[in-house]
């Protein structure tokens, strides 16, 4: 005795059904991604912007250095000016006196980062600080070695009033490593 099998026929019936499942796994991941981002927090323009703090250890003037630290204002394209060291150490304990000034004829709030471009990391960063204020050091964000490093020093200004950037600059420079 010979047995038969049966043969599958697809049917029209069985293409609508597939079709109707693939049409609903889609309607459903569409659904899941309308959700996230209607749930999702997004960032407006509208005052969510939180400006970065005021620096901790602001000191009021401007800083009396030592003619080796080569101290001079910058003017940043007419925008706004500012002081810093232009010779940098690595310290002991591994911060940079950088002596970052905010001239008070200034109208605007200035900050600093120290961005070492090889690592492409901020290395040092400093708080705003209001015009008449120095800040003499920064403290790394991470553990840093004790060797001459390139380095970028961005100096950003800010509105008093709101916060809207006035203008930046960077300016290429080097630490020198601490051989005491």
């Amino acid at each position: 005795m010979i047995r038969q099998q049966t043969t599958r026929v697809t049917t029209l019936q069985n293409r609508k059904l597939i079709r109707f499942a693939v049409l609903a796994v889609i309607t459903l991941l569409l659904s899941a991604a309308i959700v996230f981002v209607y749930l999702y927090e997004f960032p407006s323009a509208d005052g969510d912007y939180i400006p970065p703090p005021f620096e901790e250890n602001a000191l009021a003037g401007i800083p009396e250095l030592e003619e080796h630290m080569q101290f001079a204002p910058v003017d940043a394209q007419g925008q706004f000016t500012f002081g810093s060291a232009g010779t940098l150490f690595y310290q002991k304990d591994s911060s940079l006196k950088l002596y970052l000034t905010n001239f008070e004829e200034n109208d605007a709030l200035i900050m600093a980062e120290v961005y070492d471009p090889k690592k492409k990391k901020v290395i040092y960063k400093s708080g705003l600080l209001r015009p008449g204020e120095y800040v003499e050091s920064l403290t790394p964000l991470y553990e840093i070695e004790n060797v001459a490093t390139d380095v970028e020093v961005r100096v950003y200004a800010f509105s008093q009033e709101d916060y809207v950037s006035v203008g930046q600059v960077a300016l290429s420079n080097i630490i020198q490593p601490n051989h005491s």
